[in-house]
């Protein structure tokens, strides 16, 4: 890869691609970072005002629970064919889940606009912590510069609907492990070590090194 600066051309080494081995350790640093931020979000969150309906709704289900309970004694098979049979029951804890849901995603938000949008916002290299602590840049590549805030902005939007959100829908708690796996194994196996995210934003990942040499 070329880069024109002040008249002539430089070539970005070939090791302008950080290590897989630096790649791990930012995206670890940066997954516990998240999670610990997630959890803490999320209970601070579980206090406020804006828990109240979700706190009733889990109430109304385990009253439910309570009566059926009273009604089939130990007989958790009974219990739950009861509980199925209940429309209320089915009405109350789909409300439960879905409001819960949505106060996760308010502290995802919140902690993913933290790490993963102001915080590289801030910084002229437009690094995470992780990446920051592994001399890790982000890179446009269509202007040959540290990313521009637009792409940081288009990284956070990708990186909370599509690796955070949708697939916590499904695996729960289990996303902070199974995404970044999945990044890392795509990583693997393409031969420009870019993610699904680096196409769409038109962005590289390169050594600070190397772009120090052409900044």
């Amino acid at each position: 890869m070329k880069v024109e600066s002040k008249g002539y051309s430089l070539e970005i080494e070939p090791n302008s691609r950080p290590l897989l081995a630096k790649r791990m350790i930012s995206t670890g640093f940066d997954t516990v970072s998240l999670l610990m931020v997630f959890l803490l979000l999320t209970y601070l969150i579980m206090q406020t005002p804006l828990a109240a309906t979700y706190n009733q709704h889990a109430e109304n289900c385990r009253a439910i629970e309570r009566e059926a309970i009273t009604v089939a004694g130990n007989d958790m098979a009974a219990v739950s064919e009861i509980l199925k049979a209940n429309d209320s029951y089915r009405e109350e804890l789909f409300a439960a889940n879905l409001h819960s849901y949505l106060l996760k995603m308010l502290a995802g938000f919140i902690g993913e606009g933290i790490l993963f949008l102001l915080i590289p916002l801030v910084r002229k290299d437009r690094a995470t912590i992780g990446r920051a602590l592994t001399g890790i840049v982000l890179f446009s590549r269509s202007r040959q510069t540290a990313a521009t805030w637009h792409q940081v902005l288009s990284r956070f939007i990708f990186i909370f609907v599509m690796e955070s959100i949708t697939p916590y829908l499904w695996t729960g708690i289990y996303t902070f492990l199974l995404v970044p796996v999945l990044r890392l194994i795509v990583v693997m196996l393409n031969r420009n070590r870019k993610t699904l995210c680096d196409y769409i934003t038109f962005t590289d990942l390169i050594e600070k090194v190397s772009y120090s040499s052409i900044h």
